[in-house]
This record gives structure tokens, sequence and C-alpha cells, in this order.
């Protein structure tokens, strides 16, 4: 029984850590419109926000691959 919760809470933890780098990105976005740091007329916002969520996502789906791969 002790295994079993041991290896759930390291399957939760690994999945909570590669899903870590998306949050952040979409986090770091809501604090630059928050802080109006970018404001609408900021040139390339649209091109800049998709990029960042691209990287998050990817960062994501790279650690979820490798921390769940078979070996």
């Amino acid at each position: 029984m002790l295994n079993d919760l041991k290896s759930r809470m390291m399957f939760i933890f690994k999945n909570a850590i590669a899903l870590a780098p998306c949050v952040l990105s979409m986090y770091l976005l809501f604090l630059l419109e928050k802080h109006q740091i970018w404001i609408p007329e900021t040139l390339h916002r649209d091109k800049i926000t998709i990029l960042v969520l691209i990287v998050g996502l990817l960062v994501s789906f790279i650690l979820f691959s490798r921390f769940n791969q078979k070996r």
C-alpha cells in the first residue's frame, strides 16, 4: 500500500512539474496586462503573446514526455 501511494504521489508531482511552464507562461501574460506593461498599441504584441504561449506549451510537453517515457 505504501508503494502504491508513493507511486501515485510521484506521478502527481511529476505532472505538476511538467505543467508548471504552461501555467507560468499564462501567468506572465496576465501580469504584463495587469500592470499595463503591454498596452494594446505595443508593436507585435499578438505575435509575442503567441510565442510565449507556444514556448510554455512546448516545454510542458517535453517535460511530460520525459517524465512519462517507458524505460
